[in-house]
């Protein structure tokens, strides 16, 4: 890492484990996707941290910086990068009811209807990490059918691009339907001919 980028993560980790409340939450505002563009893991660990932990504020300011997060992860390849590296973290968020109720509140702040959407957009945004390249796809293919070899899958097997678009198509216009294992399996033989 630069150095000037390390000293940038260690002033906003600083910040955000400040002892006056209010530089935390300002702080932490000032983390949120749509104001900067930190992708740093350990800071974003700390963000999650304070929405579970943090006084009122610094909750309201970290449930605020992950829903956005959590918005962008649908679009951008990079912030999805982010949040799927957090997946454990987001897990454990939204296992505890306050913590769950302030970022899906903070979500239906932001253009959800009502809060079964707001759960609906995080299940759809969830989903989206789990295969989220060709490459990855590629690798289940291999692992789930035990290829090998010159019998292996390569992410520019013009069938595996067929896949990825139909499995892309059902996150997006399905996203509460969850596609199964056998599913992605059928349509792995009908597409790929494995």
């Amino acid at each position: 890492m630069p150095k000037g980028k390390q000293r940038r993560t260690d002033e906003f980790i600083d910040d955000v484990c400040a002892n006056d409340g209010m530089v935390r939450r300002d702080a932490l505002g000032a983390l949120c996707p749509c104001r900067n563009n930190e992708r740093d893991l350990d800071v974003w660990r700390e963000v999650f941290n304070r929405a579970r932990f943090g006084g009122r504020g610094e909750r309201d300011a970290a449930a605020h910086a992950i829903g956005t997060l959590l918005q962008k992860a649908v679009t951008n390849r990079r912030w999805r990068d982010v949040l799927k590296a957090l997946d454990d973290e987001l897990g454990t968020l939204m296992a505890d009811p306050r913590s769950a109720s302030s970022v899906l509140g903070q979500m239906k702040r932001h253009g959800h209807a009502h809060r079964g959407a707001a759960n609906q957009a995080l299940r759809k945004t969830r989903r989206a990490t789990d295969l989220s390249s060709r490459d990855e796809l590629a690798d289940w293919i291999n692992a789930e059918f035990e290829l090998d070899g010159e019998s292996r899958v390569t992410a520019s097997h013009p069938g595996l691009d067929r896949l990825w678009r139909w499995q892309r198509h059902r996150v997006r216009f399905q996203p509460e339907r969850r596609t199964k294992p056998s599913e992605l399996r059928k349509k792995a033989e009908q597409f790929v001919a494995v």
